[in-house]
C-alpha cells in the first residue's frame, strides 16, 4: 500500500503543476485541445479519488462514515477510470477520423446522432458503474476493491484499446504521427499494469498510467507556443502591410498614366481622319501603338485588381513550372547555331505546381521561340519567365525577345488587331509541329485566358510578351499559412476589419482611427480584393468600402460577396453628404450600415460601438 500511495502522490504533484501549466498558457482554440483540457482536468480528479480510495478502504468498517465514504469513492472513481478511458478514446477517434475528410463530412452532417449514441454509451457504462457489485479486499498491509464493478472497467478498457487499435489500421499511412504515441504507451503499460496486478494486486498503477498518457499527451497535442505565434503574427502583418504598400503604388502609377495614355489613343484617332501626309499618319501608327504597349502593362501586366479567380481559365492538370519552362529552353537551345545566343532565366518566387493547359503553353511557346529561331541569323533569343502572386492567383509574365530580322508597324498592327472574325482557325495537326504564325499565336493564348503583346522593329529585332492567369496548386506552405490564419484568429480576440478605399489619404485616416480602437485593419485600395479574400475565406468582423470606388461600386462588390456561400459579415459602406438623403436605399440593398465621409471621427466611433 505504501508503494502505492508514494506513486500515486508523486503522480498528483507532477499532474497539478502540469494543470497549471497548461492552462496558464494561451491555447489554441481546437478540438483537440478541448478534449485534453478535460482530460487533464479529470485526471487531477481521479487522483485526489485514488488517495481517497486507499485511505477510507484502509480504515473501512472503523465507523459509518468511513465505511459510506469508502463506497462513495470507490464508486466515483470506477466511473473516473470509464470517463477517462472514454475520452482518451474520443480522442483517438477524433485525431484519426478528422484527418479523412469525407468520413470527417459525415460526421459532421450526423454530429448530433453521433453525440447522442456516445451520449448514451457513457450513460449506461455510468449506470452499470453504479450498481454493480464492488467488493474491498484489506488485509492490513494490500488495500484494493474488486468485483463485478472493476471487472466492467477491465472490459470496458479492453475494448477501448481494440477500438483505439483499429483506428491505428484505418490511418496506417500516418502511424509515425506522434498524436498515437500515448496510445502506443498506454498499451504497453497496461499490459505490464496487468501483469503485476495478477503477481500482486496490492500495488496500485492503472491510475498512475493515466496520468503518465496525460502528461504524456501533453507534448503531442497541437499546441504550438502562443508567443511564436504572437512572432509570426506580428511578421506576417509586416508582409502584408509592405504587399499593401506595393499594390498602393502600382495603383497611382496605374492612374498616373492611365490619363495620358486615353489623351494620347484619342489625338492618334483623329490624326488618322483628319491628316493627308503620310509622315502623319505614320507618327499617329507609332503613337497608336506605343499607346497600345503601355495600355498593355498597365491593364494586362501590372494591374492586380483584374486579378479574378471566377475569370481564370480552369484546367485540372497539374503541371511543373520550372519543369515546363526547363524543358523549352533545353528544346530550343540545342537546336539553334552557335551565332545565336540563347539565354533563359525564371523567377524564384513563381510557384511549384499550377493548374493549366499545358498542350496549349507548350504550342504557344514552341512557336514563339521557333519563330524567333528562323528569323534571327546572328545575336541572341531571351526567355524569361517572371510572375505576379496574388492569393491562390499566379499571373505569369512570359517575354520571348530576339535580335531577328523584325516587323514593320502595318505588320505588328495586324497582330495585335482585336476583330476576331479575321482570326485564323487553329488547325490542331499543324499545332503539332510547333509552327504557327504570332496571330494564331494570339488566339491560341486568349483561349487559355492570357493576352498577347508583340513590339518590332524592321532590322532590330521582335519581344513578345504573354501574361497568363493560373490558379496555385495549394501545398504544405499553403496549409501553414490558412493555419496560421486561424492561430490568429484565435490568439487575438480584437477585432478583424477589412476597409476598401482608392483614397490613399481617406484609407490612412481610417485605418488610423480603427487601429486606435484596437482593431486588427487590412486594407486595400482595389475593390477585387474583397471579394477574392472572402472566397479565400479570410474571416473578417466587418468590412467598410468606399461607394465610389473606379471600377466597381460598393453595390456591385456587396452583390458579388452575397453570392459567396456562408458569407455573412457585416458590410458598411462610406457615402458622401450629398448621398445622405438615400441612405435608406443603402440599407435595402443589404448593406449593415452608412458611414458619412464628413463625419469620419464619430462615425467610426459609432460604427465599433455597434459591430
Amino acid at each position: 500500500m505504501v508503494i502505492g500511495v508514494s506513486v500515486i502522490s508523486c503522480c498528483l504533484i507532477y499532474s497539478v503543476m502540469l494543470l497549471i501549466l497548461y492552462f496558464s498558457k494561451r491555447r489554441i482554440d481546437n478540438m483537440e485541445n478541448k478534449i485534453y483540457s478535460i482530460l487533464v482536468i479529470i485526471n487531477v480528479f481521479g487522483l485526489l479519488l485514488e488517495l481517497a480510495c486507499c485511505y477510507f478502504t484502509y480504515t473501512n468498517g472503523t465507523t459509518t462514515f468511513n465505511t459510506l465514504m469508502c463506497i462513495i469513492c470507490n464508486r466515483f472513481f470506477i466511473i473516473y477510470m470509464l470517463t477517462w478511458l472514454f475520452v482518451f478514446t474520443f480522442y483517438i477517434f477524433y485525431v484519426t477520423f478528422s484527418q479523412h475528410k469525407k468520413i470527417k463530412k459525415e460526421l459532421d452532417k450526423y454530429r448530433r446522432r453521433f453525440i447522442l449514441v456516445a451520449g448514451i454509451i457513457y450513460l449506461v457504462l455510468f449506470v452499470l458503474a453504479l450498481i454493480l457489485p464492488l467488493e474491498y479486499f484489506n488485509d492490513g498491509t494490500y488495500v484494493y476493491s474488486y468485483g463485478p464493478a472493476t471487472s466492467l472497467l477491465v472490459i470496458f478498457g479492453g475494448l477501448s484499446i481494440i477500438f483505439d487499435i483499429f483506428c491505428v489500421i484505418k490511418n496506417r499511412k500516418n502511424i509515425r504521427d506522434r498524436q498515437y504515441y500515448p496510445l502506443f504507451v498506454l498499451i504497453v503499460l497496461m499490459i505490464i499494469v496487468l501483469i503485476i496486478r495478477n503477481v500482486n494486486p496490492g500495488i496500485i498503477l492503472i491510475n498512475s498510467t493515466f496520468a503518465f498518457i496525460t502528461a504524456l499527451m501533453f507534448h503531442t497535442i497541437e499546441n504550438p507556443d502562443a508567443q511564436l505565434i504572437g512572432e509570426l503574427y506580428k511578421n506576417k502583418k509586416l508582409i502584408e502591410k509592405s504587399n499593401e504598400d506595393t499594390s498602393k503604388f502600382l495603383f497611382r502609377i496605374t492612374q498616373d498614366i492611365k490619363n495620358p495614355v486615353k489623351q494620347i489613343t484619342t489625338i492618334s484617332r483623329e490624326m488618322f481622319t483628319n491628316g493627308d501626309a503620310d509622315s502623319l499618319k505614320n507618327d499617329a501608327k507609332l503613337i497608336n501603338n506605343y499607346s497600345n504597349q503601355i495600355d498593355y502593362f498597365i491593364n494586362k501586366a501590372l494591374n492586380i485588381s483584374n486579378m479574378d479567380t471566377q475569370k481564370i481559365k480552369i484546367f485540372e492538370n497539374k503541371y511543373n513550372v520550372n519543369n515546363l519552362f526547363k524543358e523549352m529552353s533545353y528544346r530550343i537551345a540545342d537546336n539553334l547555331p552557335p551565332d545565336i545566343k540563347f539565354n533563359f532565366t525564371i523567377s524564384n518566387n513563381i510557384p511549384e505546381y499550377l493548374y493549366g493547359d499545358t498542350i496549349k503553353l507548350k504550342q504557344a511557346l514552341s512557336s514563339l521561340l521557333y519563330n524567333a529561331s528562323i528569323n534571327t541569323k546572328q545575336g541572341f533569343i531571351n526567355l524569361d519567365v517572371s510572375s505576379i502572386v496574388k492569393y491562390n492567383v499566379c499571373r505569369l509574365i512570359i517575354t520571348v525577345e530576339d535580335s531577328g530580322k523584325g516587323m514593320n508597324i502595318e505588320e505588328v498592327n495586324d497582330i495585335l488587331s482585336n476583330n476576331q472574325d479575321n482570326m485564323p482557325k487553329i488547325d490542331l495537326a499543324k499545332a503539332e509541329k510547333n509552327n504557327l504564325n504570332l496571330k494564331t499565336i494570339k488566339k491560341l493564348i486568349n483561349i487559355l485566358g492570357g493576352n498577347l503583346l508583340v513590339k518590332s522593329e524592321e532590322n532590330v529585332g521582335t519581344t513578345v510578351i504573354i501574361t497568363l492567369d493560373q490558379k496555385i496548386v495549394e501545398n504544405e506552405e499553403t496549409e501553414l499559412s490558412k493555419k496560421l490564419e486561424s492561430y490568429e484568429q484565435t490568439l487575438y480576440g480584437d477585432k478583424r476589419i477589412l476597409v476598401i478605399d482608392d483614397d490613399e489619404r481617406e484609407l490612412a485616416q481610417i485605418t488610423s482611427l480603427l487601429e486606435a480602437d484596437e482593431a486588427i485593419v487590412s486594407s486595400s485600395v482595389y475593390e477585387r480584393d474583397c471579394i477574392e479574400k472572402a472566397r479565400a475565406k479570410v474571416k473578417y468582423d466587418l468590412i467598410i468600402i468606399d461607394d465610389e470606388m473606379p471600377n466597381y461600386s460598393a453595390l456591385a462588390v456587396l452583390q458579388e460577396l452575397q453570392k459567396i456561400k456562408g458569407f455573412k459579415t457585416p458590410v458598411v459602406v462610406m457615402i458622401n453628404d450629398n448621398k445622405e438623403g438615400i441612405k435608406l436605399h443603402y440599407l435595402k440593398d443589404g448593406f449593415a450600415d452608412c458611414v458619412m465621409k464628413s463625419k469620419l471621427d464619430s462615425e467610426i466611433k459609432r460604427i465599433m460601438k455597434r459591430f
